[in-house]
Formats: structure tokens, sequence, C-alpha cells
């Protein structure tokens, strides 16, 4: 011992690196556990004078008596252990009496949730979804948008490890939780309290929440600004007297939560940075915890580990939603079960994707929630749900809980920040990026500053100072509303592709005129526009004229190809030798789906059955866009079953020539005589029938000699399948030789998905005229012949 403080002893050394290896810590995690730098760790392990404070901590970290490290005579160990006990009973007494007096005031402030339009509030247990913390700030990163590219592999996002939260909250004694607007850091931090509370998360500790927004109000006009005096004034309002409250802090008893760092009103915040900063270096046994948006702290609080919250995965989206339809919803047990899988189910389903991106976000999956519990499915507006989501991050969530933050407008007067955001996700979806350097989306709001008058460049001074405005905004999308998202250094995406794509379809409606219609019109055939597609009719006040726009963009995808004009025609042709009730849209659609099989599985390009458009399941989309389900029609019924034979002929055909495990190439044979039996069970007609029973006739044993049936169906398979299609083109006038190449199969595809499309954006309309929908209506799917008479 020293009077500069305490000296390990070599044996004590010794004993304090086994302990360190016993509980895999590195001196620098060990540094970081206590909330300390590094260099009073290293100087212990060198065995030079540490802090009596700093020694006593890292000891009992690993589990070791400090008197033995620092090699202390026994006679004092005994004298000291013996008042050190004594002491840590009385601690613990007291602990335990202030956690007692504070139960009930922990559970009012942080026991129950107020809920975006829930009129009551929901108790805190009911609703919570354990989180996750990525181990690196995404911000942080220094990634290429080619590595991002890469690192999105599928619809659950970035592939980033990551930590069970609470995990975290008892691996640092600092802890600084960050994240994006609206996911959770609050609900988060009030859910260490209530579990402190209740003996589950360090429970010889005695949990403080505080609120920064309102200290920070509370203390405005008091010359005594501490958070010493505030947790004080709180204590004494349940019975502890401050002289237990100030032995509580110097002991480091206390697991402080201070919650929203981002919302101190910005003349506030260097004093609570002050404060916070004193009290947490002060009083540094105990353990911290502080919540903030991403990008707004600048400051970073010495021996602080961030930590930032990951989004929610499919996992926690389910355990939220089965939470909410029994907690929020009030629905019994049985009940909300029932809708909460439901929901899952329809959430899954492929025409549900952009749901499913935003349900990563918890107040927006709460906000999907309370739309899909109206009618129990998704049936709803999604302009609608979309529109509701954007206000909800442009302030509306802020509002309710009464945090004001500098307004766009404040800067900026008279900026419509929807009206900006529309531009930006238009311009940037129109290129095909996802992500996009800062400098690159900054340049894009600085334009847009310049062309609406907020700023007009006079001279260089000027034009940096816009620059920097630019900038600003920037940040207070990213900060403030969480629409941008930096996904590395430097790197900024949207938060969610479906805020994208409906900021990008207003901004169609916003602009509308017949140029910027012509503009997007022009993306017809590309899928990933679909949806802009869809939301711009459905918000249009009358979508005629885009959807008359519509057809005749499409009817031109075909219009110069001869072969494509033909096949045309023969569709047209062949549905109207059906008789039926149907609409002859609906019909040529479904004749369309049946050959369509055919011409992809026969083109002579086609080297792999598995990649078509025509043989998904959801490839009758067309025709019950139009109709719904249609019922069953034997004329039709016979067609749909002989093209699916003659379909699964040709798969057989692929499989002899280059599958090489003969138990596969059975499966296709018994696929193929599956379907035949159900086609002739099916036709009427007695010499058709006669003749495609004898056909059948020549196909040879598969199971028994798979080999044999192999080597027969490559010397006979091609003639077979030609006397086939024979029959099926003079009785049935289908799967004719049209005799495409790929990319002719390729248009057909386009120009079916297109006519898809157009059907839907014709029934999301709000309104157009009816000679416009009877019109579409009446040459879907028709040759530029038939169309023009």
């Amino acid at each position: 011992m020293t009077s500069q403080g305490l000296r390990a002893s070599s044996e004590g050394i010794r004993a304090a690196k086994t302990a360190l290896t016993d509980k895999t810590l590195s001196q620098h995690k060990l540094a970081i556990a206590l909330g300390i730098t590094r260099q009073p760790v290293s100087k212990f392990f060198a065995g030079e004078p540490v802090s009596r404070s700093c020694f006593v901590q890292i000891c009992q970290h690993l589990g070791l008596s400090w008197q033995k490290i620092a090699g202390l005579p026994e006679d004092i160990i005994s004298d000291t252990s013996a008042k050190s006990q004594t002491n840590h009973k009385d601690l613990n007494i007291l602990v335990q009496e202030i956690r007692q007096k504070r139960q009930d005031k922990i559970q009012d402030k942080c026991g129950s949730l107020q809920m975006m339009d829930i009129a009551r509030t929901i108790p805190l247990l009911d609703i919570y979804t354990p989180i996750y913390v990525l181990d690196k700030i995404t911000s942080q990163r220094w990634l290429e948008i080619d590595d991002l590219v890469k690192e999105c592999v599928s619809e659950s996002g970035f592939n980033q490890k990551k930590l069970l939260g609470s995990e975290v909250a008892s691996l640092y004694s600092k802890l600084m939780v960050m994240s994006k607007p609206c996911t959770g850091k609050t609900t988060f931090l009030k859910y260490l309290a209530i579990e402190c509370n209740q003996g589950e998360f360090q429970p010889n500790y005695v949990a403080i929440f505080i609120s920064l927004k309102d200290f920070a109000e509370d203390f405005k006009d008091n010359n005594n600004f501490s958070l010493l005096k505030y947790i004080s004034q709180e204590f004494v309002s349940c019975g502890i007297d401050t002289e237990s409250t100030q032995n509580i802090l110097t002991e480091g008893k206390a697991l402080i939560l201070l919650d929203g760092l981002d919302e101190i009103p910005t003349g506030d915040i260097n004093r609570v940075n002050q404060e916070i900063r004193r009290c947490s270096q002060t009083y540094y046994k105990n353990r911290f915890v502080i919540s903030c948006r991403i990008g707004v702290q600048k400051y970073k609080f010495p021996g602080f580990t961030e930590v930032e919250i990951a989004d929610f995965d499919m996992q926690q989206v389910e355990t939220f939603v089965k939470q909410w339809f029994l907690a929020v919803a009030n629905e019994s047990k049985e009940d909300g079960e029932s809708i909460g899988n439901l929901f899952i189910h329809q959430l899954h389903l492929p025409e549900n994707k952009q749901l499913r991106e935003l349900a990563i976000a918890p107040i927006l999956l709460h906000l999907v929630c309370l739309f899909f519990h109206t009618k129990s499915e998704f049936t709803f507006k999604l302009a609608k749900l979309y529109e509701a989501a954007l206000n909800i991050l442009l302030g509306r969530w802020d509002e309710v809980r009464g945090v004001h933050r500098q307004s766009i407008t404040e800067n900026f007067k008279l900026l419509n920040p929807k009206k900006f955001l529309a531009q930006i996700a238009a311009i940037t979806f129109e290129s095909g990026e996802n992500f996009f350097e800062q400098e690159q989306i900054q340049s894009l709001i600085y334009q847009y500053l310049c062309k609406y008058h907020y700023c007009s460049a006079t001279n260089l001074e000027l034009v940096n100072r816009q620059w920097q405005d630019s900038e600003t905004l920037l940040k207070k999308m990213e900060v403030e509303y969480g629409l941008l998202v930096q996904r590395s250094h430097g790197i900024y995406s949207f938060s969610h592709l479906a805020l994208q794509e409906y900021l990008t379809a207003k901004h169609f409606v916003i602009n509308y005129q017949e140029q910027s219609v012509n503009q997007l019109v022009n993306h017809i055939a590309e899928k990933r526009w679909q949806n802009v597609f869809l939301l711009t009719v459905s918000m249009l006040p009358n979508a005629s004229e885009m959807l008359r726009l519509m057809k005749q963009k499409i009817d031109n995808l075909v219009t110069d190809d001869q072969k494509i004009q033909d096949f045309l025609f023969w569709l047209n042709q062949k549905s109207n030798s059906v008789a039926t009730q149907y609409k002859a849209g609906a019909i040529r659609a479904f004749y369309l789906v049946c050959v369509g099989r055919v011409l992809e599985l026969c083109s002579p390009a086609s080297n792999c059955p598995q990649q078509q458009v025509f043989g998904n399941s959801s490839s009758y989309g067309l025709e019950r866009a139009i109709l719904g389900n249609l019922a069953f029609n034997p004329e039709l019924a016979i067609d749909e079953f002989l093209t699916s034979t003659f379909a699964c002929a040709a798969e057989l055909e692929f499989a002899c020539h280059y599958i090489l495990n003969d138990a596969i190439v059975f499966d296709y044979a018994h696929a193929l005589n599956i379907a035949f039996d159900k086609a002739l069970n099916l036709v009427v007609e007695s010499k058709f029938k006669q003749f495609l029973y004898n056909l059948k006739k020549q196909l040879p044993n598969a199971q028994n000699y798979p080999h044999k049936f192999r080597k027969w169906w490559i010397e006979h398979g091609k003639f077979w399948s030609g006397k086939f299609r024979e029959l099926l083109i003079e009785y049935r006038n289908i799967c004719h030789d049209w005799q495409l190449s790929k990319q002719q199969i390729e248009l057909i595809q386009q120009y079916y998905g297109a006519n898809k499309l157009l059907i839907n954006c014709l029934n999301a309309a709000q309104k157009i005229t009816p000679a416009i929908r009877e019109e579409i209506e009446e040459t879907l799917l028709l040759g530029i012949a038939e169309t023009k008479n």
C-alpha cells in the first residue's frame, strides 16, 4: 500500500491473471465491463499503483479479495474483512429497503405504455418483445455500396451479428443504447427498470428511471442543475432520506436509466451532457444506461459502450403480433391467438412483402396491426397506411409524447417535407440504386432547395452556406425522421423500400401532367416499378388517362413482332370458340397461361424447366384479377389438363437428357402418366379419346425399368410428343409449335406481366370513366389488328 493507492503483489498479479483467463476476459474487455479506461487496468496487472477505488473494483469483478491481492498483513485483512462484511450487510439491507419503498413508484412510472391511437395504457410486460442490438453501429462501418448489396441478401435485411439487449445491459456497466426513430429505446429502458424492480435483472441494485426531457424541463430555471438533486427529490417522495440516497450512489448500488437524450431541447443539451458526465464519473460504481437516437449525440461520454438496436426480425414480429392481439386489441385468449395467427399467415404471403418491410419497426408494426384489426385481413388501401406511417415518422409520434424538435420549416420557410421527400425518392428510384453516397443525396437536396428558391447561389460564401444547409436537411431526414438511414459511413438508403415506392408514386401524383405520366409509363414492363404504378393510380383523383396510356404502351411492346401478333390472333380465335359467360379478356388470359407454360418448356433456347413465369403458383393471376376464381367449365378444363400433360412431356424430355438419376426420371414419367389419365377422364369426343388412349399405351413401364424407359424416350420421345401435338392441334386447336425465340418468349412474359399490372391498377383506381374500363377489358391481350377493329 502507498499514499498514491494500492499495488498488487507478485502473487496477487498471478491470481488476477488466472481469474482473468477463467472468465475469458482480456484487459480491454475488463476495462469496458467496468466502465473505466484501460490505463488503470494495465497498471494493475503491471504491479503499479492504482487508485483504491479502481483496485477494489477490479478485484471484485474478478471475484478476488482485494486485501489478499494487495498483500496486506493477515491481521489487517481480518479486521478489514470483518468491517467490510458488516458494511456490506448494512448496505444490502439498505438496498432492499429502498427497493421496497420505490417499487410502486417504478411500477407506476415504467409499468405501462401509451401506444399510438389506443385510448388506454398497455401493461409493458404484456406487449414487450425482447430487443437485439448490433455489435457494430451501422453508420460507423466502412463499407462500399457493393459490400452493402452483398450483405443485404434476403428480406431479413442486413446480415449483422446481433446480441440480446438485456444480456448486453448486464455485460457493460456503462451503456449507450442508440437506434433509429420509433424502434423501442424507451420501452427497452422501462423494461430494464421493471425487471430490476421485480428482481429479475440486477436484483441487488435500485432502479432509477429518468426522462431526460422531463429533467431538463423541471430544472430549466433552477440554478442547482443536478442529477443528484433530481434523484434525491424523487427518493424523498418515496420516503427515502438524502443520506440513504447518497450512500446508494456512493457505493454503486443504482441502475440509472437515462432516457431520451435526443429529446432534450437544443438550448439545454450542453448542460445535460455536462451533468451526465459529472454524475457518471462521480458515482462511477453505479450502472448507467442512456438511450438516444443515432446521429444526434456528437459528444461521447467517457467509459460508455455504444450499441445500436437492431430492426425486428420475423421471429420478433410474430412475437409482437401475438401479444398485440391479446394485450392491445383486448381479444379473448382464443380469439387473440386465432387473429394473430391469421395476421402472421397473411403477412408471409408474397403479395405482402411491402408490409413485412414496414414491420421491422415496432411502431409501424403496431400501425399495420391497427389497420388489420378492423377487417381481419389486409384489404385496406396501402397508400392510406403509408401516409399514416409517413406522418408518424414526420412528427406525429413526437406530438403525442409532447416532444418538440426544431421543424424543417423553421430553417427552410415554406418547405413542404413530403413534397421534398417525394422528389428525392423519385430521382433515386429512377436511378435504380438502393444505396447512394452522401455527396450524391446532398447534391439532390441542394438542387431542390435552389429550384424552389430556398436558396440562390450568388457568391462563393453563399454557395458554401447553401451546401451546409443541404447537409443539415439530410441529417434531419436521418436523425429526426428516420426516413433516410446511413447504412455505412457516408452511404445512405431509404429506411424502407415500401416508403420510397410510396413517395415516388406521390411525386407523380403531385406533379401529374402528361410528361410525368409518360415518364412513369415507360417503366411498364419493369417488375420493380409495379408497386409505384399501383400506388399512383390509387391516389389519383381520376386515373382514366394514365390507364389509357398504360394500355397503349403495353400494346406497343409487341406491335412490331409479327410472330407474337400471329400468336395473339390465335389466342383470340381460340378464346372466341369457347362458349362461356365470362368476359373475353379473362378467357384469353386463361389460354395465355395454359399455352405459356408450353411455350417456355418447348422453346429451342429452353435449357431448364424450372425458370418459368407461366408455370408458377401465381400464374393465373390475370384472369382472377378480372373475375375472381373461374367456375368449372368443361371446355376450359379439358384444354387446361391437356396442355398440362403436354408440358409434363416436355419436362420429361429435359429430364431424360440432362438428369442422370433414374429415380428422378421415373418421377417425371409418373407425373406424365397421372396427368394423361386425368386428361383422358375429361375428354368426351370418342375418336379423340381413342387416339389419346392408343398414344398412352405406347409408353413403356417406367416403374420396373426406369433405365430402359429413359433409353426408349431418348430414341422415340420426340416422335411421340410430335404425335401428341398433332392430336392436340387437330382436335383442340392448342399447343401449336410457334417456333419463338428466347427473346420473344421473354417479351410475351413481359407483356403478360404488364397486362396483369394493368388490371390490378384498374381495380385499384379510385375513379375511372366507364368507357376507359370497358375499352381496356374488351381489348385486353388482343393483337394490334383486332384492337383497331
